[in-house]
């Protein structure tokens, strides 16, 4: 118990540091889709999982998370974005032991058609005319394993292409994460850092390299009953501020579950108008039928829009 309690006071000191040791950059990576989560269950939760145990969602958040799941899983997410973009993705965990499990990652994303814009050497506006496309794939594998009664540890590799008109560039990244069980059962600890890598090619022949969008996160789940979960998450990624992330989660019935979030980082997009108000907030739903399980979420941007996922997933 005493070890449990200076491990728990231990990862306590490291997420603060760590939090306040991630620099300013706010807005200067590349590779942004790599913070794109697909998701629905998330998406309801104001995507504060990174404490959650027990969990698919592990594969995007924590990847120690993935601990605890008894069946294997396969699920599909379709995102509709702002404009015409759209993406989706696949997701696959499968529980080898008690001890060790193994995941694998499929992610695209879609910019639509973009009007191709001319300048001239003085970067005046001369015309629009034609359109080009972007997109990106993101696919990975992820590994868990219990290393004794109050941690976990996992990892998640991913790599990721990345499009524009005829132009492309790539990277690897990782993700590395801890899941510590204190002397409280109901209580879950998680830390994960995010899109640890680097650059393998590049847009122009130039090689100019894009900053990744480096993420470090803390987050606690409480199980307060077997019906009823609260969450919170503090997270700083170099290409944003410090965000804030609350949610909870309520399973009304053996078959319906309801889920109610706020993210601070969508209130970004304040713009003063009529759904300012609405800016952060995020709701969602879960149905379980048999193997079956359809999630929903939505997650407000205040006056530009809401973004939409719903996830399918089967356990067998």
């Amino acid at each position: 118990m005493l070890y449990r309690k200076i491990l728990s006071y231990s990862i306590l000191i490291l997420c603060i540091t760590s939090l306040i040791a991630v620099n300013e950059n706010a807005g200067t990576t590349g590779f942004n889709n790599l913070q794109v989560i697909y998701s629905a269950r998330a998406m309801g939760m104001a995507k504060a999982m990174t404490g959650v145990y027990n969990s698919l969602e592990g594969l995007q958040f924590n990847p120690a998370a993935i601990l605890g799941v008894e069946d294997k899983i396969i699920s599909s997410t379709y995102n509709s974005y702002f404009v015409d973009t759209n993406g989706g993705g696949a997701h696959f965990l499968y529980s080898k032991s008690e001890e060790v499990s193994y995941g694998l990652i499929l992610h695209y994303l879609n910019f639509g058609e973009i009007e191709r814009t001319f300048i001239d050497d003085n970067y005046n506006y001369q015309d629009t005319d034609e359109t080009f496309t972007a997109n990106n794939i993101i696919f990975g594998a992820s590994a868990a394993r219990n290393i004794n009664v109050a941690l976990d540890l996992g990892v998640s590799i991913k790599y990721i292409m990345d499009k524009i008109d005829t132009y492309s560039a790539s990277a690897v990244v990782a993700d590395l994460g801890l899941i510590h069980h204190p002397v409280l059962d109901k209580i879950k600890v998680g830390v994960a850092l995010r899109n640890v890598g680097t650059q393998l090619t590049y847009y122009t022949e130039k090689k100019y390299k894009e900053k990744l969008p480096f993420t470090i996160a803390a987050g606690l789940s409480y199980q307060m009953n077997p019906k009823l979960i609260g969450c919170i998450d503090v997270s700083k990624a170099s290409s944003s501020d410090l965000t804030m992330k609350f949610s909870t989660e309520y399973k009304l019935h053996q078959m319906l579950s309801l889920r109610a979030g706020f993210n601070s980082n969508n209130t970004d997009w304040k713009t003063g108008g009529t759904w300012d108000w609405a800016s952060g907030l995020t709701f969602g739903t879960g149905f379980n039928w048999k193997n079956y399980v359809i999630d929903y979420g939505i997650a407000s941007y205040g006056d530009l829009g809401f973004v939409n996922q719903v996830s399918l997933q089967y356990r067998f």
